[in-house]
């Protein structure tokens, strides 16, 4: 079984968080809640991270993961422009459960990242997922918690029945708040479009873009 350590998700405890945040940035692969559903992580610049990642889950290679970032400015560095569908986005949904996909930068290219030109990546309205990005310094991955085509996980006992002892560390922040996932919308599309419905309805989408 994993390693399993608790972690309050709305005031993060910093040496926990210390102690997550080294195993990310030795390469590790995490069991997470967010503020939808569980999350598998890892620096999402550490391509036998990611590729750990891809096989623990049977995930084909050229679906890209969800990406988590902390702020705007982490964002841009992964995407070749922030265009005005996504600043409306941005401006009424983040931090929170929607993930924007953008056109990928030639620095993801470099990584695992690089089979696919689009990227999905949203900023999350979670304090434990913010503290973990802010003291590794880097973007995490951020993709269900389960076996790919199976129920996605809402407790760290879920994950631990899916991965056992494959996971360097699982961090139980309590049940899920919400068993719903991020909503997708792809801005690489004109108009942009609502890949999936999640935690936020598409009509709360289209009407943000003014889309009928």
């Amino acid at each position: 079984m994993s390693n399993i350590i608790k972690i309050n998700p709305v005031a993060p405890e910093h040496p926990s968080i210390e102690y997550v945040a080294d195993i990310l940035c030795k390469g590790g692969v995490i069991g997470y809640p967010t503020e939808t559903i569980y999350g598998m992580g890892c620096n999402a610049l550490n391509v036998e991270a990611v590729e750990r990642i891809y096989r623990l889950k049977n995930r084909d290679r050229s679906k890209a993961m969800i990406l988590i970032a902390g702020d705007t400015v982490q964002v841009s560095e992964l995407v070749i422009s922030i265009p005005e569908a996504a600043e409306k986005l941005i401006e009424n949904f983040w931090p929170g459960p929607l993930t924007i996909v953008f056109e990928a930068s030639s620095r993801l290219k470099e990584f695992a990242f690089g089979k696919s030109k689009t990227i999905g990546i949203r900023i999350p309205d979670s304090a434990l997922c913010l503290e973990l990005i802010k003291e590794t310094g880097f973007p995490l991955v951020s993709t269900s918690a389960n076996i790919s085509g199976q129920p996605a996980s809402i407790s760290a006992e879920q994950v631990a029945n899916f991965f056992g002892d494959q996971l360097d560390v699982i961090v139980d922040g309590g049940p899920s708040a919400a068993n719903i996932p991020s909503t997708v919308v792809d801005i690489t599309r004109s108009p942009a479009r609502v890949v999936r419905e999640g935690a936020i309805s598409a009509l709360e989408i289209n009407t943000v873009l003014e889309i009928e």
